[in-house]
């Protein structure tokens, strides 16, 4: 008897389409709260002798919190993105998948704080490991969800999704690996060349992780149609 089986005679009133539904409706309002607090965090410059050079300075002065922005606005879309992607496959839920969810939520609404901590201080290493450490954890969080939905003891995807390439652990561990890459060289690089590594390495790593997939998406589609050939 499957894991689904067994939880199947407790949850005959559950609803279970809808219970599922509600775990994903609230984790969007999570991550929509989130990505917006990331924009309040940047305060209108104030100017006490408004003038056209001093409103270009005053821009200026707050470029950084505005890179420090954008580096989290795309960071937090990203992880929404992968949420998506892979609770798509997600017909059956249980207390530990729920509990599981909430704690990646839990490192999504601490990146607002940490954005804003390592934005306002760009020259500075501290603030960046710190933002790190929250982004790494987050990836990690995304590691658990993933491989406890593709295992089939769990029941929560359809057997046929488990091998599915978007349920891949090598594309959620890429944010750890280049996170935890950038706080081991800030012992040797300044703070400010720290903020540019994600967007050197992210795209070195996406291309093996892109062949990883097309090889895995060219695998699971001769398996299915062997298995409707069959």
């Amino acid at each position: 008897m499957s894991h689904s089986d067994e939880r199947l005679p407790l949850q005959q009133d559950d609803r279970m389409e809808f219970q599922v539904e509600r775990m994903i409706l609230f984790t969007d309002a999570v991550f929509a709260i989130a990505i917006t607090l990331l924009i309040i965090e940047i305060k209108v410059p104030e100017m006490h002798h408004p003038t056209e050079q001093e409103a270009l300075g005053a821009l200026f002065r707050i470029t950084p919190k505005f890179v420090g922005f954008f580096i989290g606005f795309f960071i937090i879309a990203i992880y929404w993105v992968a949420h998506h992607r892979i609770f798509r496959f997600v017909h059956s839920y249980d207390s530990k998948l729920i509990w599981i969810n909430i704690l990646f939520l839990l490192s999504i609404v601490v990146m607002p704080f940490t954005t804003a901590f390592q934005s306002e201080y760009v020259n500075l290493k501290t603030p960046w490991i710190v933002y790190s450490i929250n982004v790494a954890f987050t990836g990690f969080m995304q590691v658990r969800l993933q491989s406890y939905l593709r295992d089939p003891a769990n029941g929560i995807v359809r057997p046929r999704a488990v091998g599915h390439p978007d349920l891949d652990l090598a594309r959620p561990l890429m944010s750890p690996a280049v996170f935890l890459l950038s706080i081991l060289l800030a012992f040797v690089l300044p703070g400010f060349m720290l903020r540019m590594l994600p967007m050197v390495l992210f795209p070195l790593f996406s291309i093996y992780v892109r062949r990883r997939y097309n090889r895995q998406a060219q695998a699971y589609n001769h398996q299915i149609t062997s298995g409707l050939a069959a």
